[in-house]
């Protein structure tokens, strides 16, 4: 009850905000006022000098004391005028002294106001003056009620007693003045309320305003910078005029194994981590610009000179902050060589640098060089050129020989992808097939590889030529972003092909990995008809779990099992594990396939322990259709007799 009795008087504690907020609106208030008060009295005061030329009908005394009430009102509101203009200029330094001109001013013209009104009584008149100051008071101005109360209380009560010294006041006049002392303290108290309500309001909105501010400039989390401010600070760095650009340095910082981190202990544990590796960063990065980028990335611009000593050291602080986490630090680094460099670029170059060393247990810290420079613009290329490679041509589809192991004839291809680019040359499917799957782009080749080989299957059996089945590679991407068995289903159904011509390869990475719906489309695609093939079997950390939880029909061996062959001293292990993964793969009901083979050695050896089928460089490269149509017709290429028939249906 207490605060809303203050609350209502005026008189609790407001914000410095608020007080702002009133005190400029008095000032603008004040200068309306004063414009209004200045015009009234520059007017009267022409009107009695007129006066004195005519037929005067006034006292020497009454002259003279109205001319300087006039003059001092005059004066007091253009001394008003004055400050509230340097006030708006934010020229005032003191502001006191202008508070107590308003107050002077607002003094004067309620005496004023009395002076004139008791005048005007006199003669039998109204007391508009008086009531015209007053509203102009607590009507335009801004009081706290209790101080409206007590100033308009202070000025009714002078004036009444002023009309009374002059006559009698009658009953009526009573009523009418109390009804005029209570309207304009309501007016008074409204204005200072509803003046206070914009003003919390607009406090409201400032605050929210530079929250949002801070939050674009200063991470919510760990309090270092944005990557927003970041990016619009270093370019201001960069190009300060003693700067050299090629003398700093662009670190991008990833933390290794976070993720497991925060599985271990927690997210509240994993914030409280990166605020404290934040707090460090900025310590041993002292007076270097830092900001946090995403997740548990970030970046610096600092002194090129010293940078890998501090990158050091903040790598031995990450390894020593938990003796029961397996975390580390890579940083990768770049120097711009001129101040255009788009701060964005010059990030991704630290970030390539780093992510070049994430595999290397030996390296924590990497500059950004030529070769990685000429690594990341082919990557680049590759990513903002795949769609014009497939529109024209330049990624184009090659097939490699699978060989029956007892007789050495074909049985089948494997459709694999050639880019010979116009302005790159040949780039391998080594380097460009992981780019895209990155970036995510790696359906856009899958799904063209199907149309063409469908496309060139339906030509083969329509020009009556020997036709074997192809197997197609598929990435756990391509499952996500498309929906492969419609895409499958559509082909089929349009180019007429035998489903069990299409044979489904399927990474075993792709199936450790997981990938939602992946084991039901793949369950489909085997229930429709199409072989499901386990390709490069050998090459993960998971392939019981997969032979376990998947059914295949064909197991396609990694190539590097085949590796031991040259090395006497590993021949025979690599004999007995290849010799257990086909009595494995016969227990479990599937036929195998081994790549990757050279020798008549090898494939001599796989024959012997019941391998199926092999492929590889001693059966031939990948190569054009057109090609090995030409070794088939030459008999260099022998086709298996079950496939000599007519495939068409």
């Amino acid at each position: 009850m207490r605060d809303k009795i203050k609350h209502w008087l005026g008189i609790d504690q407001t914000s410095p905000s608020v007080k702002k907020y009133f005190e400029s609106a008095n000032v603008r208030s004040s200068i309306y006022m004063a414009i209004i008060v200045a015009a009234l009295e520059s007017y009267m005061i022409i009107w009695l000098f007129s006066y004195l030329h005519g037929d005067v009908t006034r006292s020497f005394s009454w002259i003279v004391t109205h001319l300087i009430s006039y003059i001092i009102l005059f004066v007091t509101a253009a001394v008003v005028m004055i400050y509230g203009d340097h006030f708006l200029h934010s020229s005032v330094k003191d502001r006191r002294t202008g508070k107590v001109a308003l107050v002077v001013f607002s003094a004067i013209c309620i005496i004023f106001g009395i002076y004139i009104s008791t005048g005007d009584y006199e003669r039998g008149e109204q007391i508009l003056t008086f009531i015209t100051m007053a509203m102009f008071v607590v009507g335009l101005l801004t009081w706290k009620p209790i101080t409206s109360f007590f100033a308009l209380t202070a000025s009714f009560i002078a004036m009444y007693i002023c009309m009374r010294h002059v006559s009698h006041v009658s009953f009526a006049d009573n009523v009418n003045y109390f009804t005029l002392w209570v309207a304009m303290m309501a007016t008074a108290y409204s204005n200072y309320h509803q003046r206070r309500s914009e003003a919390e309001k607009e406090e409201r909105l400032i605050e929210t305003n530079e929250h949002f501010k801070r939050m674009t400039a200063v991470d919510d989390l760990t309090g270092v910078a944005s990557m927003r401010f970041f990016r619009v600070s270093a370019e201001g760095i960069l190009k300060e005029q003693d700067v050299k650009p090629e003398d700093r340095s662009f670190l991008f910082l990833d933390i290794e194994n976070f993720k497991a981190y925060n599985e271990k202990f927690g997210f509240d544990m994993g914030n409280a981590f990166l605020i404290d590796y934040a707090k460090k960063l900025q310590e041993i990065f002292d007076g270097s610009l830092v900001a946090r980028q995403a997740d548990d990335h970030f970046v610096v611009l600092t002194d090129k000179a010293g940078a890998e000593e501090k990158a050091a050291e903040m790598t031995s602080w990450v390894y020593g902050y938990s003796d029961s986490a397996q975390i580390g630090l890579k940083v990768g680094a770049y120097s711009p060589t001129d101040d255009s460099i788009d701060p964005n670029m010059a990030c991704d170059y630290a970030r390539y640098a780093c992510n070049s060393i994430k595999k290397r247990y030996d390296q924590d810290f990497k500059e950004y060089d030529k070769s990685l420079d000429d690594e990341f613009k082919l990557r680049q290329y590759i990513v903002n050129n795949v769609d014009t490679a497939l529109d024209n041509g330049h990624l184009r589809i090659q097939y490699q020989p699978v060989v029956w192991a007892k007789n050495r004839k074909l049985c089948g291809y494997e459709a694999l992808a050639k880019w010979q680019d116009p302005e790159m040359g040949n780039i391998p499917p080594g380097i460009f097939i992981p780019i895209l799957e990155e970036y995510r782009q790696v359906h856009k080749l899958d799904m063209v590889v199907v149309e063409t080989v469908c496309s060139d299957l339906r030509m083969l059996m329509d020009g009556k030529k020997p036709t074997v089945p192809v197997s197609l590679n598929f990435s756990r991407l391509d499952f996500e972003l498309t929906d492969v068995v419609s895409i499958l289903e559509s082909c089929v159904s349009r180019y007429n092909i035998p489903r069990n011509y299409l044979h489904v390869e399927v990474t075993e990475s792709a199936l450790s990995e997981g990938a939602g719906t992946l084991r039901d489309d793949l369950q489909r695609l085997r229930d429709l008809g199409y072989p499901l093939w386990l390709d490069d079997f050998g090459s993960g950390y998971s392939s019981l779990n997969v032979l376990k939880d998947y059914q295949f029909d064909v197991m396609k061996i990694d190539m590097k099992f085949l590796s031991g062959f040259s090395d006497l001293a590993t021949k025979s292990k690599s004999k007995a594990v290849l010799n257990n993964v086909v009595r494995m793969a016969k227990d479990l009901g599937m036929r195998t396939l081994t790549e990757g083979v050279e020798t008549p050695e090898q494939a001599d050896y796989l024959r012997e322990i019941g391998c199926e089928r092999l492929q590889g460089y001693l059966f031939g490269k990948a190569m054009p259709l057109e090609r090995a149509q030409v070794k088939i017709a030459a008999g260099t290429l022998v086709v298996a007799d079950e496939y000599l028939g007519d495939a068409s249906t």
